[in-house]
Formats: C-alpha cells, sequence, structure tokens
C-alpha cells in the first residue's frame, strides 16, 4: 500500500544513497546502469539520478507498477516552473525504459502533458571589453579565460582539458555531453594565449590547464594541476578572476553564449557553430546560444547580396 508524500529533506542522492531504500529504488539504480552501458556522460547519469530520487523519496513504498500519473504530477509541482520541462524529462526516458523492459505494462508519462520551452530570455552576454579585460589577467588566468571565450566549452569540458588536447589548428574535446569527442577550431588569440601559457608557466603535456591549489601553514601557494578540479575550485576560480578584473558576475555558461554568438557575428554558418558547441540538434545553437540583433542579420543579407 503506498503512502503520502513524505516531508522534504535537503540532500545529496549523489552522498546519501538512501533513496534506494525505497521500493522503487531497484528500478532506478538498473536504470541508471543502462544509462552508462548505452554510453551516457556520467553527468548525466548524475542529473537524473538527482531527479529520480525525488520520486523515491516521496513514495517510498510505492512499486513501479503502481505509480500513477497523478502521484508523478505532485512530484512534478515540486519542481520550479521554469526548470520544470528539464527535470521532468528524465522522468520519461525512465518510465520508457521500463515499458521497453516489461516491468511495466502501461507508461504513466503518457497521461502528463506536454510542458512547453519557456520564453526564450535575455541573455547577459559579456561584451568585447569586458573579455578583453579578462584577457589581462596574468595569463595563469587569462590562458584558461580564453579557452571559455574562443573554444564555447563547457565547464567539465574545460575543466578536463589538458595541454596536449590542443595544437594551432583545433581544441580536442573528449568525452564531452553524451560521451562525445569533437574538435573545435583555435582561434588566433587562443593559440598564441596558449603557447605564451606554456612558456611562462613550464607547462607539461598532461597538465590541466585549469587549475588547483595548494596551500602550506606558511601561506605559500603551489599550482596542482595533475588532476581535474572540482565544481567547487572552478566557482570560485571564476567569482576571483571576475572580481580581480572588475567586470560585473555573471553564470560561468555566458562565456559559452557569448562564444557562440561571436562566432555568429563573424559569419559563420549555424550548423558549424551547432557543431564546434557538441550540440546534437542544431535548433538548440539557434534558439538557445545564437543571439543576433536585427541590424546583425540585416548586415548578413547585405553582405549575401553582395556576393551573389
Amino acid at each position: 500500500m503506498s503512502v503520502g508524500p513524505v516531508a522534504s529533506v535537503e540532500f545529496d542522492p549523489l552522498r546519501d544513497k538512501t533513496y534506494r531504500r525505497a521500493t522503487l529504488g531497484p528500478d532506478v539504480v538498473a536504470f541508471l546502469a543502462w544509462l552508462e552501458l548505452g554510453g551516457a556522460s556520467p553527468i548525466t547519469v548524475e542529473n537524473y539520478e538527482r531527479a529520480l530520487a525525488v520520486v523515491c523519496r516521496m513514495y517510498p513504498q510505492t512499486p513501479l507498477e503502481q505509480l500513477t500519473d497523478l502521484q508523478l504530477g505532485q512530484v512534478f509541482r515540486r519542481f520550479p516552473a521554469k526548470s520544470r520541462r528539464v527535470r521532468v524529462a528524465p522522468y520519461r526516458t525512465f518510465f520508457k525504459w521500463a515499458r521497453q523492459t516489461r516491468r511495466i505494462t502501461e507508461n504513466p508519462m503518457e497521461l502528463i502533458p506536454t510542458f512547453k520551452r519557456p520564453p526564450q530570455q535575455q541573455f547577459d552576454l559579456f561584451s568585447e571589453a569586458e573579455i578583453d579585460i579578462l584577457y589581462a589577467l596574468p595569463i595563469i588566468d587569462a590562458a584558461p579565460m580564453a579557452l571559455l571565450f574562443e573554444a564555447g566549452l563547457r565547464r567539465r569540458e574545460a575543466c578536463e582539458m589538458t595541454d596536449r588536447r590542443w595544437n594551432p589548428d583545433w581544441v580536442q574535446v573528449i568525452g564531452g555531453k553524451g560521451g562525445k569527442d569533437r574538435r573545435v577550431p583555435t582561434s588566433e588569440r587562443l593559440a598564441s594565449m596558449l603557447a605564451e601559457w606554456e612558456i611562462v608557466e613550464g607547462i607539461n603535456p598532461d597538465d590541466h590547464i585549469l587549475y588547483g591549489v595548494k596551500a602550506n601553514g606558511q601561506g605559500a601557494r603551489r599550482v596542482m594541476r595533475a588532476s581535474v578540479i572540482g565544481e567547487g575550485t572552478f566557482a570560485r576560480w571564476w567569482r576571483r578572476c571576475l572580481d580581480t578584473a572588475g567586470v560585473r558576475y555573471r553564470n560561468p555558461h555566458m562565456a559559452r553564449h557569448t562564444c557562440a554568438t561571436r562566432w555568429r557575428r563573424e559569419g559563420h554558418a549555424l550548423d558549424d557553430i551547432g557543431d564546434w558547441l557538441g550540440h546534437a540538434n542544431h535548433d538548440v545553437t539557434k534558439s538557445l546560444y545564437v543571439h543576433s540583433t536585427f541590424e546583425e542579420s540585416l548586415e548578413r543579407f547585405r553582405m549575401v547580396k553582395e556576393l551573389a
């Protein structure tokens, strides 16, 4: 017999695995293993686990085959309206998998409405002047900044980037979102800054471009490049750089949006930009990442007419 929703408790399912004790828990674990087997990235698996842990904690005694659309609706009401569409997506995949593997005969997600994509927000891009200021930081910080603004890498992709993965022609992303590899053209500015960074910092091929710092009791600091830095270290590095440069804070993902928009302003094709960003669907590139003004689109129109 199922029970009603339990009180909300702040927890991280990646650390606190008690959600697995729910009747639904083993099915969620099996589904996550299926995702991994299919090549889903660790970040994707983590996001799915966080999402599905909510229903396990809200209905700990309800088995998979007895979950109803009404119960799922109560789960989804807990998600903020702006992110509801994204956070419900793992449930659609989970129940589709459950149906395919004959764990259920009916899919309750078929009774859940399709959530509309929220209106496109106004993105707070970095200006060219602000980018120049960030590039004027010491090269130990300016080089990874250039990696974000010139190559449009995701945060985790940038953290995992080592010296051997770039050359004057391209930056190599290995195991990006969806486990996909790709290459991004290296701009002259990025190549110049990374070359200077190699010399000044005495870089080895396996050193990471983004770094950690270890301090001793006497205040001495040692730069650490042997391993991938964590999310917290990256967040502190990003904020410190912006504060030092006197640049107004934006989410690091705005560097990726800024890069995509700059590429479009330079006249690159949307399909190419989508490939460089690692988008499987180029509609995402156009709708979410390239932010052109009417004047810019008019200028491209005039250039095409002149070449015709």
